[in-house]
């Protein structure tokens, strides 16, 4: 056993290339990502299970983070609105802006009725299981990335195993069923706007996941088209959207029925849409 206070010291003193702060933020992550150890198990002075494994885990850990790698991929994971995800290289870092869009859609569509929901782009499938733990329903996630199924699908394994995961693009899929909610944070990032991305993103996460050719709102063109013909009538699609590209989204939707919410950070974030027409797009 060992003191959580002497691993988070010695964790400091490696990185004091970081600032201080960025420091002390990447060790208390990682001990609570690595260990399970919070930050008032820290002030309690909590001990934990302690070995060779352990330490050779930590040097090697230390090293990815002195290079710059994310802490959440080298621990494998990230805690996401109530459970903690496998994640790798090929799946995003779960961002808490898309806690708030799942936060919105347990919120409008817990009922006692079982929704058909999709989830389009699922990534880790961190979206698609919470809703599925959250909402009376039947989940469907999506995605055009073979080795991000696979990693929603071993999150699905350890956890309510409940969401049937799917290798598709938005494109190309053709359910035998129509759905209640649509969901998806899909690529919104014009390769024109790479430069002001930060550099740890563009290193580290995938590519795919983040940026779209050159237009900015193609796969809500897309999904709205898709919508078209598998969202029931009185269905809803939820996105989260880029600020930046907020007038053409609002131009693609002249007479629909929509709103477009704020994130805590005050930005426009959130789309729901509640009804379109064929003219839509």
């Amino acid at each position: 056993m060992v003191e959580s206070k002497l691993i988070y010291s010695q964790l400091l003193k490696k990185l004091k290339s970081f600032p201080d702060r960025e420091a002390k933020n990447i060790s208390l992550k990682y001990m609570f990502l690595k260990f399970n150890i919070t930050s008032s198990d820290l002030l309690l002075n909590k001990k934990f299970t302690w070995g060779e494994n352990q330490e050779k885990s930590f040097i090697n850990d230390i090293d990815q983070i002195l290079k710059k790698v994310p802490v959440q991929y080298v621990t494998s994971s990230e805690f996401f609105y109530d459970s903690k995800f496998y994640i790798n290289k090929n799946t995003l870092i779960p961002r808490p802006e898309t806690e708030e869009l799942v936060n919105n859609v347990i919120k409008l569509e817990r009922s006692n009725v079982k929704k058909e929901i999709l989830d389009i782009g699922t990534g880790c499938g961190c979206i698609a299981i919470t809703i599925s733990n959250h909402i009376k329903s039947n989940v469907v996630g999506i995605d055009s990335s073979m080795e991000a199924i696979k990693v929603a699908k071993k999150n699905n394994s350890l956890t309510s195993n409940k969401v049937k995961f799917i290798y598709s693009k938005v494109e190309e899929y053709k359910p035998h069923k129509f759905f209640d909610v649509i969901i998806s944070n899909p690529p919104y990032i014009p390769k024109s706007d790479i430069e002001k991305v930060d550099d740890i993103v563009l290193k580290n996460e995938p590519h795919d996941a983040l940026f779209v050719d050159s237009d900015p709102i193609y796969f809500y063109k897309t999904i709205l088209s898709f919508a078209q013909d598998y969202l029931n009538e009185n269905g809803v699609i939820y996105f989260e959207i880029n600020q930046n590209y907020v007038g053409l989204l609002i131009s693609m939707l002249r007479g629909c029925k929509y709103s477009i919410t704020k994130d805590f950070y005050g930005e426009q974030r959130f789309l729901r849409v509640t009804s379109f027409t064929s003219k839509t797009i």
